[in-house]
């Protein structure tokens, strides 16, 4: 994989601006605090098409439909994209064992299949290369030069 770039960089700044405000927002909120279904059934029968919730729950997905379209491309470097605060890494959970079913009950297996690519990415992205930023110190940087500075961002 390429290393991320300044356009990178922009497009993650984007996609946090759009996560972060109006309705993209509000829909976020209530997804990842409230949203609960155990299968695409219970979401059918607690969540109906065009309700307020549903809604928000299809605004999310769809969000994170199209970040899938730009990683699956090459269009957004996977490194940024999967240690990035967005809140695909709490989305996934809770809506990777509804995504078959959806497919199946909408009649369209393309029916978030970006989300899906997304997800099953990200499982494979932390086994094979996440690492934590203290593991991923520069060698040429002393461990007492580190210390201080991660203590100054400790409230």
């Amino acid at each position: 994989m390429p290393e991320p770039t300044r356009e990178d960089a922009g497009i993650y700044i984007k996609l946090l601006d759009i996560s972060q405000s109006g309705a993209q927002a509000e829909a976020r909120r209530w997804v990842l605090g409230d949203f609960k279904c155990a299968s695409y059934e219970e979401l059918n029968a607690k969540h109906a098409v065009g309700s307020v919730e549903r809604t928000y729950l299809t605004s999310v997905m769809a969000f994170f439909e199209s970040v899938g379209v730009l990683v699956s491309r090459g269009l957004l470097n996977e490194d940024v994209f999967f240690d990035a605060p967005l809140g695909f890494e709490m989305l996934w959970p809770m809506v990777k064992h509804i995504i078959a079913d959806w497919q199946t009950g909408a009649g369209d297996p393309a029916a978030w299949e970006n989300v899906q690519w997304l997800g099953i990415r990200m499982d494979s992205w932390k086994e094979q290369s996440w690492k934590s930023k203290l593991e991923a110190i520069p060698p040429d940087r002393p461990p007492e030069k580190v210390e201080p500075a991660i203590r100054g961002f400790q409230h």
